[in-house]
C-alpha cells in the first residue's frame, strides 16, 4: 500500500494544495491541508534552484549581508498554513541562505513552528556541485530538522530537458485548499455515551464513564483538537476529561496532545514513546506558542505497556499495544467489550462503500484480524480514525475471509 504525499502552488495569488494518494495521479485521495506547512517548506528547500525563486519572490524583503567573510541572504515566505487553512501557526517563514565563495548555495536555514517540536530549525546543506550540460548542480543534498537528517539524497543524473509538468490538485482538494475555514468536528453517537468525532482527516472517539471522559486520540494540532474538545464539551457536558488514549507516536497523531494535556488530562501511550514524549515537550514554543505553552502546564503522561483497563464498574474501555505491525512500534488500540466496538488507527483504513476488496489483502489489515483473534476480541464494529466506521465484515472481505473463518 502505497502513499504518495503532494503539494501544489498555484497562481500569484498562490493558493497551497495538499493531499495523499495511494496510487501515482489516483486511488483513494485525501485532503491533506494539516501537513501543507511541512510540504510547503520542502517544496522550497528540495532543490537550491527552488530557494533562488523563492528568494525573487520575495522582492525588497530579501536582504544580502555579510556572515564570516560569506554572503548570506535572508528572506521571509507566506507560510502555507495560513494559505491554506485560514488560522495558522507560521504567518511567515524566515530563510537564511549561505553562499559559498563562488556564490552557489551552501546551506539553507529556515525556521518555523511544528506543532510536535515547537520552534523547529531545518537546515538543508547542498555539496559536491557538478555540470549536467548548461546547469551546475549539487550531487548530495542532506536535511535536518531538528538536528536529526530527514534527507540524504546522492544525485547522479540531471535531465535538463525533462518537460514542464502541471498537476492540476482533484476537485475535492482544491475545495478544500480554497475553503479556510476552520476545523469542523461532526460528532455520531455510535453507542450510548459513545461518540465518534469525524469531519476531517483525522478522527477521535470520546467514550463517557460516571464521572469523567475518555477521549481516545487528539490529532494534527492545536486548532483541530481544540475543535475536537469543544465537541465533547457539547455533547458530554459538566465531565471533565480525564485520559487521552494517544493511538501511535507518528507526528499528525501526536500534534494535538500538548493541547489535551493543558486540558488537564493524563496522556496514555505506549511505553516505549513516553521518554521521547516528555524531551520533545520541554523544547519551547515560541515562534507560535501554543495552548500548553501559554498556560504554562506540565503534561501527565502514564505508558502503557501490553495492556491498560479504564473502567468505572459500568463501563469499561480495554486499550491494548497492538503487536505484529510494521507501521508503528507503539500502536495502542481501544476496545469496548460492552459495546463490542474497536478503535484503531492506520492499520485499518475503510475505503468508499461497496469498493471492490484489494487484489492482494493487506498485510496491516491482516495483522489487525489475526490480533484480535489471538486478543479473543469479539469486535462488531470498527470506528477507525481515518475513513468510515464500518462493520466487522468489512474487515473480513478486505482480508478475504468470509463471516464463517
Amino acid at each position: 500500500q502505497r502513499n504518495i504525499q503532494v503539494v501544489t502552488i498555484e497562481g500569484s495569488a498562490v493558493t497551497i494544495s495538499a493531499w495523499n494518494e495511494t496510487e501515482p495521479g489516483g486511488g483513494t485521495i485525501t485532503p491533506a491541508l494539516a501537513a501543507a506547512n511541512d510540504r510547503h517548506l520542502q517544496f522550497w528547500t528540495m532543490t537550491p534552484y527552488a530557494v533562488i525563486k523563492a528568494a525573487l519572490d520575495a522582492g525588497d524583503n530579501a536582504k544580502v549581508s555579510k556572515e564570516n567573510s560569506a554572503n548570506v541572504l535572508s528572506f521571509p515566505i507566506a507560510s502555507a498554513g495560513c494559505l491554506a487553512t485560514g488560522p495558522c501557526n507560521n504567518p511567515r517563514i524566515a530563510f537564511k541562505v549561505i553562499l559559498d565563495a563562488k556564490n552557489l548555495i551552501q546551506r539553507v536555514e529556515s525556521r518555523s513552528d511544528n506543532p510536535v517540536l515547537g520552534d523547529l530549525l531545518t537546515e538543508t546543506t547542498y555539496s559536491d556541485y557538478k555540470d549536467f550540460g548548461k546547469l551546475k548542480f549539487p550531487t548530495r543534498i542532506l536535511q535536518k530538522q531538528g538536528g536529526f537528517p530527514v534527507w540524504n539524497l546522492t544525485i547522479t543524473k540531471v535531465d535538463t530537458e525533462y518537460p514542464y509538468v502541471y498537476i492540476r490538485p482533484p476537485a475535492a482538494v482544491r475545495a478544500a485548499a480554497q475553503q479556510k475555514a476552520p476545523p469542523k468536528v461532526e460528532a455520531q453517537k455510535v453507542a450510548e455515551g459513545v461518540w465518534y468525532l469525524t469531519g476531517g482527516t483525522h478522527h477521535s472517539v470520546a467514550v463517557e464513564f460516571k464521572d469523567y471522559v475518555v477521549l481516545v486520540e487528539c490529532p494534527l494540532d492545536d486548532q483541530r483538537t481544540m475543535a475536537v474538545l469543544a465537541a465533547v464539551k457539547q455533547n458530554m457536558p459538566n465531565k471533565p476529561i480525564r485520559y487521552v488514549v494517544n493511538s501511535h507516536h507518528h507526528f499528525d497523531h501526536l500534534g494535538g496532545l500538548r493541547a489535551c494535556a493543558a486540558e488537564g488530562a493524563t496522556i496514555l501511550t505506549q511505553a516505549a514513546a513516553k521518554t521521547y514524549y516528555e524531551k520533545i515537550w520541554a523544547q519551547p514554543h515560541t515562534i507560535f506558542p501554543d495552548r500548553m505553552g501559554k498556560e504554562r502546564k506540565k503534561a501527565v503522561i502514564e505508558a502503557v505497556t501490553e495492556k491498560r483497563v479504564l473502567t468505572d464498574g459500568s463501563r469499561t474501555l480495554e486499550v491494548y499495544k497492538l503487536a505484529g505491525t510494521n507501521h508503528a512500534d507503539t500502536m495502542l488500540i481501544g476496545y469496548l467489550p460492552k459495546e463490542k466496538i474497536l478503535i484503531e488507527a492506520d492499520v485499518y483504513t475503510p475505503g468508499v462503500p461497496n469498493a471492490p476488496p484489494p487484489a492482494q489483502p493487506l498485510a496491516e489489515n491482516t495483522n489487525l484480524y489475526d490480533q484480535l483473534q489471538r486478543l479473543k476480541l469479539d469486535v462488531q464494529q470498527v470506528t477507525p480514525l481515518h475513513g468510515r466506521s464500518v462493520s466487522i465484515e468489512d474487515l473480513r472481505k478486505a482480508i478475504g475471509k468470509s463471516s464463517a473463518n
